[in-house]
């Protein structure tokens, strides 16, 4: 800890050894303890170092003491009580492992049998200052953060068997910063997303900070990086920034809210659809402020938990918040795209392939087909629509008078025949919905694609499109 600045008038030298007292006596009271949020257990744990006392609490108000922790190879000043500790739950539902911030030390504690243990020989580093911190295939890995005065790309993962960290070589160039952005891993693709970072550094730009707006991929199959493109979302461009700002991962989406004149918004962000979506909390059900500790709120799965803290005159009180992930995204407004794919390499393609043709051929081809190929490229080239949406329209204006496409076609177009039936309805619903929110977004007409049911089995449906939206549709498409 550093002071700066100088003392005005004279001070007893009685005054001055109270003082350092004091002091001491506060880092050594704050530094007995060892605190954590457990995510899964939707609790906050803390030890006392010195007592050895194991207390939970579901609010950060109440505590319940559970019993007395066994202590090994715990050395009570390597615990930095300003330093926030990161859980991370292992396949064993009695282990956890608990990472302190900045330091990279790695504890590991055993619900069953309350021992806390530190297992690495980490030599304090300090660069690692809020870290993406995750586990995969049984492996720590920290990435990024911030440290020595700058901020970093490093990917770092722990070696259980020698009790320490490494670092990853990469196949190509990694983003220069991972720090105060959008980054998490990705289970399904084993693959790690990140964006919307900050870099800073003594050495650059006059030491301030600025942001690389580029959103990346990188695989661990093939040990690259791959820039997807650049975050032209004004939501995210025009972000402020604070030290508590947090964004959560939930290894789906991206989830952080903004209070702004008056208004508390949630924002919902797919990276993998590249989808952003935007919710008001139009009944006040979150806290205005920010929380400044992550305990107060936090993602679990497909929960957001956030607290209401209440100030009274004789204790605080606190009320919790569960919402749906889920379900908030879909009465969310869609904003569109997380990022603006590069197109770079386009036109370079093209005059590499000489495909560039001469103009009287352009016209002459734009007079035989009636421009109908160039408003059908037009239509197919939109920042707004993917593929599969449009294979799907193609489908609904070909069928229309056929009566649209019934649930097997939706299926079959969507490959989830292997699914079970729930997860077919879920994934026809979800891809209906978006579907119509950007007809919506285009065309300003709700409800684009309609659900009828047959005359012969009202439990049947058709999906068919609004007899006005075919008509614009066709304009475009044909």
């Amino acid at each position: 800890m550093y002071f700066h600045g100088y003392f005005t008038e004279p001070i007893r030298m009685n005054n001055v050894i109270i003082y350092c007292l004091l002091l001491f006596l506060s880092f050594s009271a704050k530094a007995q303890s060892l605190r954590w949020l457990d995510y899964e257990r939707k609790s906050v744990y803390r030890i006392d170092i010195k007592k050895t006392v194991v207390e939970k609490s579901s609010n950060s108000i109440d505590w319940q003491e559970i019993g007395k922790a066994e202590l090994k190879n715990i050395k009570e000043k390597d615990i930095l009580i300003f330093y926030e500790i990161k859980c991370l739950n292992t396949e064993d539902k009695n282990l956890a492992y608990l990472l302190m911030e900045c330091t990279n030390q790695v504890y590991q504690f055993n619900y069953q049998t309350l021992l806390l243990e530190r297992i690495d020989k980490t030599y304090f580093g300090g660069f690692n200052c809020r870290s993406t911190k995750f586990i995969r295939k049984n492996t720590i890995y920290s990435v990024g953060g911030y440290g020595l005065y700058r901020s970093n790309n490093l990917f770092v993962y722990y070696l259980a068997n020698r009790n320490e960290w490494d670092a990853i070589n990469f196949s190509n160039d990694a983003p220069k910063s991972i720090f105060k952005g959008l980054s998490g891993y990705v289970k399904k693709t084993d693959s790690f997303f990140t964006g919307l970072n900050d870099f800073v550094s003594p050495s650059e730009n006059a030491g301030k900070s600025y942001t690389d707006y580029g959103f990346y991929e990188y695989k661990f199959k093939n040990n690259k990086w791959n820039k997807l493109g650049e975050i032209k979302q004004p939501v995210l461009r025009n972000i402020i920034k604070e030290n508590y700002q947090y964004f959560h991962w939930n290894g789906k989406y991206f989830i952080f809210r903004v209070f702004e004149k008056g208004i508390t918004s949630l924002y919902i962000i797919d990276p993998i659809l590249n989808e952003v979506y935007q919710w008001i909390d139009e009944k006040r059900l979150l806290y205005e402020e920010i929380p400044t500790k992550l305990e107060y709120e936090y993602v679990q799965e497909d929960s957001l938990f956030s607290y209401k803290i209440f100030n009274t005159s004789n204790r605080n009180s606190t009320e919790k918040i569960n919402i749906s992930i889920e379900e908030t995204k879909k009465q969310a407004k869609y904003l569109g795209k997380l990022y603006e794919a590069d197109n770079n390499n386009f036109w370079i393609i093209l005059l590499s392939l000489g495909i560039v043709l001469p103009i009287p051929s352009f016209f002459i081809y734009y007079k035989y087909f009636k421009g109908k190929s160039i408003k059908k490229y037009v239509f197919l080239s939109s920042n707004t629509l993917k593929p599969l949406e449009i294979k799907m329209i193609e489908v609904l204006i070909k069928n229309y008078e056929k009566g649209g496409m019934n649930t097997e076609q939706i299926n079959d177009l969507l490959e989830i025949d292997d699914k079970s039936t729930d997860n077919q309805r879920k994934i026809r619903h979800e891809f209906i919905k978006t579907l119509n929110l950007k007809l919506k977004m285009m065309y300003n007409f709700d409800n684009s694609i309609e659900r009828n049911p047959l005359n012969s089995d009202k439990r049947i449906f058709n999906y068919q499109l609004n007899e006005e939206i075919l008509e614009k549709l066709k304009k475009d498409y044909e």
